[in-house]
């Protein structure tokens, strides 16, 4: 028949432990010393992150503006020249016109005061000179050698006649008299013309003496305008 097994000796078993405890200590040493995974590969292989070159932007330039200069004139302005328009200073520019001057027609029977009437751009301001005589600014003066110009309403806005409504009724050699600061200066009428209300030529300046009496001529009720100046020109009597 069958014999019976033996069993494992005690020794034998001891020696078994001992083993699997230093097989186990082993293990776990080694695999501390395993590097990791993201840093190196076997004992000389290296991991190395890429680097991205970024290639640096080139500013472009930009062109340049050309700015506008302001050129230098040849000479700086006059300080003391007068604007176009403006009213001069009558001290230093005009003929100074004394309260109480006036005109005087004994034919057409105009009696006026005389009043300074002031540049404006290209004409003069004739619009408040009411029943004044209006001495136009820029023309010639008592005792100065020229033209001198007079110009007055031949109607007023108001539908009243004005200081010039009888300057038609003039003839030649009529009698005209200017007073002005006790000075009395006679002249005689010498041409009555008529003109268009653009021709300045009737207030030029002139090398001769000379008075130029001025007013609106010819009326034009559809126009609701006149159509003409009326000129009476006198020279003094010596």
């Amino acid at each position: 028949m069958y014999g019976r097994r033996r069993g494992l000796n005690f020794t034998s078993l001891i020696s078994l432990i001992i083993v699997g405890i230093v097989a186990g200590v082993v293990f776990v040493m080694v695999d501390n010393q395993q590097p990791p995974a993201n840093t190196q590969m076997g004992d000389n292989q290296t991991i190395v992150t890429p680097t991205i070159y970024v290639e640096p932007t080139i500013p472009q330039e930009t062109p340049a503006t050309t700015l506008p200069t302001i050129q230098p004139t040849d000479s700086p302005p006059d300080s003391t020249a007068a604007n176009v328009g403006q009213p001069l200073n009558s001290d230093e520019f005009l003929p100074e016109i004394p309260e109480g001057t006036s005109l005087f027609i004994p034919s057409a029977g105009i009696y006026a005061p005389i009043v300074q009437a002031y540049l404006d751009g290209t004409s003069w301001d004739v619009s408040r000179l009411g029943t004044n005589v209006g001495h136009l600014e820029g023309t010639s003066w008592f005792n100065e050698p020229g033209n001198v110009v007079l110009s007055g309403h031949v109607e007023l806005a108001d539908g009243r006649q004005g200081v010039f409504a009888t300057l038609d009724d003039l003839q030649v050699n009529d009698i005209i008299v200017l007073n002005s600061n006790g000075q009395e200066r006679r002249y005689i009428i010498t041409n009555i013309d008529s003109t268009s209300p653009d021709d300045l030529s009737p207030v030029m300046p002139t090398t001769e003496d000379r008075l130029t009496l001025i007013t609106c001529g010819n009326y034009d009720f559809f126009q609701d305008s006149y159509l003409e100046r009326l000129i009476v020109v006198a020279t003094p009597i010596s």
